[in-house]
């Protein structure tokens, strides 16, 4: 078995047996195939690390893995300087530390670790960051290395870009030396129960511990580890993961399948309604709830979605870790009632910041006193929000159009439309395929936002070739026309319902 890796801890924390079977069944190794929003928080780490690095001009990078590493690393500990990924491999547990840099006053070592976040997470999962520099300092004192203080260095959300970044006040340096310390003990035993949990041979007997969690915090091999929970169950139930005390007493009780929750048991009014039309197969609908929500709507109707750019280290002038570039806009405009549907896109295709000419051209194209259509508005009216407080002199514009929006996706929260196959979901994604089935995402070269978002900034790239420049801008308004033209389906499948 490899060297217990603290990513590899951290994972056991979230689910050992999904670690077990990681590491001790290559047939499943598909499973673990990282989502396209987990690849995009990767590369956002990868790039905040490297900006960090330039606070320590002098550190010197252990390029090896593994035994060779090690050796690297202990011909760098005799020049007491800065190590990038100092290597330490002992009793099992592998350590690659972001930054280890020798303190000449204490005659120790400094630990830094370096995360994309905007503050210290002290809890959570995987994101325990406490406990990560806790695995590191055990190693490191196991390896005969003398640990001075533990730092997490973050991204400071209040620092402004304005001309050439300043890594002094992009970066935020935090002391966590007392609390790591605390932790440390805990996190020590911790460690050994990892260790032989996964040296076991035979495989752990039993399901895993995801049962009493709701779907989108399930392990990637819940299906094979709790066989007896159908695909569709009691963990799709809306809201169920904030529920858990009613989550543990249909787990306890061995009651997975939706059919077979008690129909005493007291449920919300949103999950009473999502079994009821599971259980019959239908939708429920309720006309005059969407006639109420649609009716009132004033023409021209405008189907607008917004593609954004959210980097880790600010991009343009203006912007702070992590604030959405609006780089892409689609807009479906239907003028009149039964009128010509009129498709207006916008694709930035240069490295420059997007903003005032997006704004520009939906104020020529939106008009006054018509509807502005969205699904899960709050996104829109915070990038609008956003681009009035960096451009004050366009925020007239940015109000004007947030007065206009009004969400499709009510119609569905509120619930006057359910249907079975929503499974307790509200997103386009679930709502498209149900009411409008010719319609989909999957034959796209795009299909998800983190996935436009990264194809915009490959674009931009110098090195990246024309033909493949053009082929991700033709994917991009692709992808962005379709959630307008989707949401224009939508109306329109609601709009023969109440007609």
């Amino acid at each position: 078995m490899p060297p217990i890796s603290k990513t590899t801890f951290l994972d056991f924390l979230f689910c050992p047996k999904n670690l077990w079977l990681k590491m001790h069944k290559p047939e499943l190794l598909s499973q673990f195939t990282m989502s396209e929003y987990e690849q995009h928080l990767l590369e956002e780490g990868n790039e905040v690390e490297r900006y960090a690095r330039k606070l320590f001009p002098s550190g010197v990078e252990v390029q090896a893995y593994g035994a060779l590493g090690v050796i690297q690393t202990e011909e760098l500990l005799k020049e007491k300087g800065v190590i990038f990924q100092a290597t330490f491999i002992i009793d099992g547990f592998l350590a690659r530390n972001d930054v280890l840099e020798y303190d000449k006053e204490s005659g120790k070592w400094n630990l830094y670790e370096v995360k994309g976040t905007s503050a210290v997470h002290e809890g959570g999962k995987d994101k325990n960051h406490l406990d990560d520099l806790a695995f590191q300092a055990s190693i490191l004192r196991r390896a005969n290395v003398a640990v001075g203080k533990c730092f997490v260095i973050h991204l400071n959300n209040k620092y402004v870009l304005q001309g050439e970044l300043d890594l002094q006040q992009l970066f935020t340096i935090e002391d966590v030396t007392g609390k790591v310390m605390e932790r440390l003990q805990t996190v020590e035993a911790q460690m050994e129960t990892a260790l032989d949990y996964l040296q076991q041979d035979k495989e752990p007997v039993g399901g895993c511990e995801c049962l009493y969690v709701g779907r989108s915090n399930h392990c990637t091999t819940f299906a094979y580890s709790n066989p007896q929970v159908p695909g569709y169950s009691i963990h799709d139930l809306s809201r169920i993961g904030s529920s858990k005390k009613k989550l543990m007493q249909l787990v306890e009780s061995k009651t997975f399948d939706l059919l077979e929750v008690p129909q005493d048991m007291e449920l919300s009014d949103i999950q009473l309604n999502q079994i009821a039309v599971h259980r019959r197969g239908t939708p429920m609908i309720d006309v005059e709830g969407i006639r109420s929500e649609l009716e009132p709507l004033p023409y021209p109707l405008y189907f607008f979605d917004y593609e954004t750019l959210a980097p880790a280290v600010p991009m343009f002038n203006g912007y702070t870790p992590y604030q959405r570039i609006p780089f892409q806009f689609s807009l479906h405009i239907l003028h009149e009632k039964g009128g010509e549907l009129e498709h207006v896109e916008y694709l930035h295709m240069e490295c420059s910041d997007p903003a005032e000419e997006i704004i520009k051209l939906l104020d020529k194209h939106i008009l006054p006193g018509g509807t502005l259509v969205s699904w899960n508005k709050s996104f829109e009216a915070g990038v609008n929000k956003e681009m009035a407080e960096r451009l004050p002199h366009y925020a007239p514009i940015l109000e004007r159009l947030n007065g206009m929006l009004y969400d499709l996706k009510d119609v569905f929260s509120k619930q006057y439309y359910v249907h079975p196959a929503f499974k307790g979901s509200v997103s386009i994604k679930k709502v498209l395929p149900a009411l409008v089935p010719e319609l989909n995402y999957a034959e796209l070269d795009i299909h998800g936002g983190a996935q436009a978002s990264d194809s915009w900034r490959t674009m931009l790239k110098p090195d990246t070739m024309q033909e493949e420049k053009d082929l991700i801008a033709k994917s991009l308004k692709i992808y962005c026309g379709l959630d307008t033209f989707a949401m224009y389906k939508i109306w329109e499948h609601l709009q023969e319902l109440i007609a």
